[in-house]
């Protein structure tokens, strides 16, 4: 139900360029979510073998070079998978692989890691897990679609998603669906089979890996679409997995299909915390009617960027993954009411592009699209804005296209919401409405399911919000299977601080002032 995209380290790398690297690394980490695969097959600065290499290349076969990675010892893999899962003739995909090895003697199961997406790579090697070597050999599997040999790379959607003022309208919509077609029929024209890039077929992939890497039974964790990955797995292949861990894990039915009352019930228990923060509510009586109220009377543009309000309701609504964000989101919508400052509206406009850019948007309709488990006519019913301040836009830019597009699905791949799993399985949730599906529909199917639900964290800020504590609670888990919160400590009352260190109005002016000297 929940999307989610993982922090890579290139927007970060792009700001410092630009002379913008004051700014926290905290803040980079969702609201631009700008992410291209770090390290490919084709990496000149990783000993990743060659197609080459394999004598006969045959589905499962693996081929590793040994080198070391920060100082442990590495495996850089290739690994031969069949596009078509069920066709023995279909042709071969080869798949990044690296496994980082532990430091133990005696190894407890290995953990397989899923980044988030769907479009964006599974081989963030900048984003490991250290703590978990004591006990464990860490792997990475690249996903066919972005990883690898074939790339469903779609800038037909792209320009689309980036060119139209309004992408949410109908129109804009019936444009983007246009874009989903003409991707498919050129990818299918390359001999591209897209209706095979399915989450079921990434969990193949990663089951041919485990049985080539020689491994009885497998830790997966994965957050938000990589939980869709461990969702799928724990149902798919039981007997192959010991633990598993889902943080905001989205799930493989009508993936990214939040409805409003979502954002909605966000942005009601962020408004109670305002109006409780005595600085914050001097600032504004109600940030959610603020925020309201811009939007309704949001200028053409600033120094030349243009600014609309489809393009505001998305970056609100990542902006809400984070407290850090939230606080920059929160300030820009403020500077906007009251001193009629739209600088840092522009700088969020800005950075939509940016974001677009990041993308394998190819990809993230192959993966989305064969999750529908709902009509077109209840789709459109969730998507309904009504009165909701900022809707569900994400859900409408991924679902809204569908009824115009002409995108190839598989009967065969639709999920099967009946299945059950006796994994031992861990579910965190950073708030309670993240956590609501999860309680009421998820968690029933895991006999030895356990979840932990925090107070008031963002969707990314899972595992940063007191680190040492997360990384305590995971590691007891999958070497023990105790859910131990011992480490926590109990968050004060208003744990939310709505005062930027540094605002998006900052960075807008010194973004322009930049442009300017150059």
């Amino acid at each position: 139900m929940h999307e989610q995209l993982f922090f890579l380290p290139e927007i970060y790398q792009i700001m410092k360029e630009r002379s913008l690297n004051q700014i926290p690394q905290a803040m980079c980490l969702v609201l631009f979510l700008l992410a291209v695969p770090f390290h490919t097959v084709n990496s000149q600065e990783l000993p990743f073998p060659l197609h080459d290499d394999f004598d006969t290349a045959v589905p499962g076969e693996l081929v590793i070079n040994q080198d070391s990675l920060n100082g442990y010892k590495a495996d850089f893999g290739l690994l031969c998978v069949l596009e078509d899962r069920g066709n023995p003739e279909s042709r071969l995909l080869y798949l990044p692989l690296v496994k980082i090895h532990s430091l133990a003697d005696e190894k407890a199961d290995p953990v397989f890691l899923f980044e988030g997406g769907p479009g964006l790579s599974n081989l963030n090697l900048n984003n490991l897990p250290v703590w978990l070597l004591e006990h464990h050999d860490i792997i990475r599997v690249g996903y066919r679609g972005v990883d690898g040999s074939v790339s469903l790379s779609a800038p037909e959607i792209k320009q689309v998603v980036k060119a139209l003022p309004e992408g949410l309208s109908e129109e804009g919509l019936k444009l983007i669906g246009k874009a989903y077609t003409e991707s498919a029929q050129r990818l299918r024209n390359e001999g591209i089979r897209v209706e095979e890039y399915t989450i079921q077929n990434v969990v193949g992939d990663m089951e041919d890996a485990r049985t080539a890497l020689g491994y009885e039974r497998i830790n997966v964790s994965g957050g938000s679409f990589g939980g869709a990955v461990c969702y799928t797995y724990c149902m798919d292949y039981p007997a192959s997995i010991h633990r598993a861990i889902l943080s905001e894990a989205a799930f493989p039915f009508d993936i990214a299909l939040a409805p409003p009352t979502y954002s909605d019930a966000q942005l009601e228990r962020l408004s109670l915390l305002w109006k409780n923060d005595e600085d914050a509510s001097k600032r504004s009586g109600d940030i959610a009617k603020t925020i309201q109220n811009v939007l309704t009377s949001l200028p053409q543009s600033w120094n030349g960027i243009p600014i609309t309000e489809d393009k505001m309701r998305l970056m609100i609504y990542f902006g809400l993954y984070t407290k850090v964000t939230t606080a920059q989101v929160f300030d820009a919508f403020i500077a906007a009411e009251t001193e009629n400052d739209y600088s840092g509206l522009a700088f969020m406009a800005f950075y939509w592009n940016q974001v677009a850019e990041g993308f394998n948007w190819g990809d993230m309709v192959a993966k989305s699209l064969p999750t529908r488990v709902s009509t077109l006519e209840e789709i459109n019913d969730i998507l309904d804005r009504g009165n909701s301040i900022i809707g569900s836009p994400l859900a409408e830019m991924a679902w809204g296209p569908v009824q115009f597009s002409e995108w190839p699905i598989k009967t065969s791949s639709a999920p099967d919401r009946t299945k059950s799993s006796l994994v031992e399985t861990l579910f965190i949730y950073g708030s309670q409405e993240s956590a609501s599906q999860a309680k009421e529909e998820f968690l029933p199917k895991f006999d030895r399911g356990q979840l932990v639900v925090f107070e008031n964290l963002g969707h990314m800020d899972i595992g940063g919000d007191q680190a040492e504590a997360s990384q305590y609670m995971e590691s007891r888990f999958f070497f023990s299977g105790v859910v131990d919160k011992s480490k926590f400590v109990e968050s004060e009352a208003n744990p939310v601080s709505f005062a930027p260190k540094v605002t998006f109005q900052d960075m807008a002016k010194q973004y322009i002032q930049q442009q300017n000297s150059e």
